[in-house]
């Protein structure tokens, strides 16, 4: 894991207990989703200007953290990663619960730890989710290996033509391919085999779900069914035109932003 905030709000976490970690998705790692070092793109940044205490993990088998032989990272051993961050930042600051916002496969992992663990989560973020198995299509057989290389085609793949700037996305490919040569194949089995790992009315927390307009994961019509499901009244949906999987690295990645923040400092 780790950490961004202002020197101006250092000691001010636990009084107002603005701490929010970000969770990835299935195939790259916190740094380069939620901290893309050019003009002001990096989630991190924006969150830590605006009072936050913000956190990124990378789930074991990606990234910085450890490899091991003991499980794939599928989802349920990744909410545990989550619960361990959770604990080490609540413990830290003093606090009962933070705000938790998972990215794609991450939606995954940060509902399932929500659904567990609903007394630790202050308010849920829930950003290009999926929830059942795409209608009609034909999933492919689980994989057999624990990795799977990654690549610059696969880097650039959540970007919508046309959305984007061309050095942004330049920089992310760097990034993404230095941070995750390969990734864990645990997501990949969880997909084929396991969907839906989530049930909403279980998610009890307040939550706001973030839909772009030409995300690939999930449709529409189950994000919007999944909404309705939640078994939380304080609850959000945000449609945000144009974006596709990757809008916070898009050109209207400060749509995205303001959105996360204005839920995030409701009282």
């Amino acid at each position: 894991m780790w950490e961004k905030y202002h020197k101006n709000y250092v000691n001010t976490f636990a009084k107002t207990n603005k701490v929010v970690l970000l969770v990835h998705g299935a195939t790259w790692t916190g740094r380069p989703d939620f901290d893309l070092q050019i003009r002001d793109y990096s989630l991190m940044d924006f969150l830590a200007k605006n009072g936050y205490d913000v956190w990124a993990i990378d789930i074991h088998g990606y990234g910085r953290s450890e490899k091991t032989d003991k499980d794939w990272s599928d989802t349920a051993s990744a909410a545990g990663d989550i619960g361990a961050a959770v604990d080490y930042i609540t413990k830290l600051h003093g606090v009962e619960k933070i705000n938790i916002l998972g990215w794609s496969w991450g939606t995954q992992t940060t509902g399932l730890y929500t659904m567990r663990h609903p007394e630790k989560v202050e308010k849920l973020i829930l950003y290009a989710m999926a929830w059942k198995p795409p209608p009609g299509v034909k999933l492919p057989p689980p994989p057999t290996e624990q990795y799977r290389k990654t690549d610059e085609a696969g880097a650039r793949s959540d970007f919508i033509a046309g959305q984007y700037e061309a050095d942004v996305v330049d920089l992310y490919v760097k990034e993404a391919l230095a941070a995750v040569p390969q990734a864990p194949n645990g997501v990949r089995v969880d997909f084929a085999t396991k969907l839906p790992i989530l049930d909403p009315a279980a998610i009890k927390v307040p939550t706001l779900i973030i839909r772009p307009e030409k995300d690939f994961l999930g449709t529409e019509a189950q994000t919007l069914e999944f909404f309705q499901k939640l078994g939380t009244n304080y609850k959000s949906y945000a449609f945000l035109p144009d974006g596709g999987h990757a809008i916070l690295l898009e050109k209207n990645y400060r749509k995205f932003q303001q959105v996360v923040l204005g839920f995030l400092d409701q009282p």
